[in-house]
C-alpha cells in the first residue's frame, strides 16, 4: 500500500505543480497559519509534494523545509523553490534532524496515515516544534476511509492511496495525548469547505 502511494505520487507531481503553482487558493490559509507565529518563522512543510506551499510560506516570509517521500515530487520542488530546502523523508519516522520549527504546516498529508499510526506521527510532530510551536493540520472531515479519494486511475493504472478522513473529535483527543492542545479552526476556502476538508490549528504545550 505505501508503494502504491508513493508511486502515485510520483506519477502525479509534474500534474500536481502544473495545477497547484497557479493556485492561490490555500494563499489565506497560510497568512492566516503564519499571524500565529513569530517574523520570519522556521516551518516544516510536512509532506510537501512539488512544494507549492512551500514557496508560498517563503514568499510570505518564512524559512521553509519541505519533507516529502516523493522523489520526484523533491526534484520538481527544489527547481521551483531553491530559496527552500527540501529532503526525501517518511515522515512517519520524522525526527529533529532538521531541527526544531515555530510552525509546523501538514496540509492533505496525514490523510494517509492510519489510525494505528496517527498518534505516534502526532507525537514526532510535536517533538520538532519549539515550546509554543503551532502546527496547522488539514484534513477531510469523517471516519473511515474515503474510496473515492482512494482508488485512482493513473495512466491507465488504478492505485490505492489509502485515503483517510478523521473526526474534529478524534483528531483533537490523539493530538491531545501527543501533547498539542487545540487552538481554533483555522481559515479554508468555502469551495475546499464544501468538499469536507477542515483545517486544525494546535499549539505545543
Amino acid at each position: 500500500m505505501e508503494n502504491e502511494i508513493k508511486l502515485f505520487y510520483d506519477l502525479m507531481a509534474e500534474r500536481t505543480a502544473d495545477e497547484w503553482y497557479g493556485e492561490d487558493i490555500l494563499k489565506p490559509t497560510i497568512q492566516d497559519f503564519l499571524s500565529l507565529l513569530p517574523p520570519s518563522p522556521q516551518i516544516l512543510d510536512l509532506g510537501c509534494g512539488p512544494g507549492h506551499e512551500s514557496m508560498r510560506l517563503s514568499q510570505a516570509g518564512a524559512k521553509v523545509v519541505g519533507v516529502d517521500f516523493s522523489k520526484k515530487c523533491i526534484d520538481i520542488a527544489r527547481q521551483h523553490c531553491p530559496q527552500c530546502k527540501f529532503a526525501i523523508e517518511d515522515f512517519r519516522f520524522l525526527d529533529d534532524v532538521y531541527g526544531r520549527f515555530e510552525g509546523v504546516f501538514a496540509c492533505a498529508s496525514l490523510v494517509h496515515i492510519g489510525p494505528s499510526e496517527l498518534g505516534v506521527v502526532l507525537s514526532n510532530i510535536k517533538k520538532v516544534l519549539v515550546d509554543g510551536g503551532y502546527v496547522a493540520i488539514i484534513i477531510v472531515e469523517g471516519e473511515g476511509i474515503n474510496e473515492k479519494f482512494s482508488m485512482l486511475d493513473v495512466d491507465g493504472r488504478k492505485l490505492n492511496r489509502t485515503f483517510y478522513l478523521y473526526t474534529q473529535n478524534y483528531l483533537c483527543e490523539e493530538a491531545e495525548k501527543a501533547g498539542l492542545e487545540y487552538v481554533r479552526e483555522g481559515y479554508l476556502d468555502e469551495k475546499l469547505r464544501k468538499d469536507g476538508w477542515r483545517n486544525y490549528l494546535f499549539k505545543s504545550r
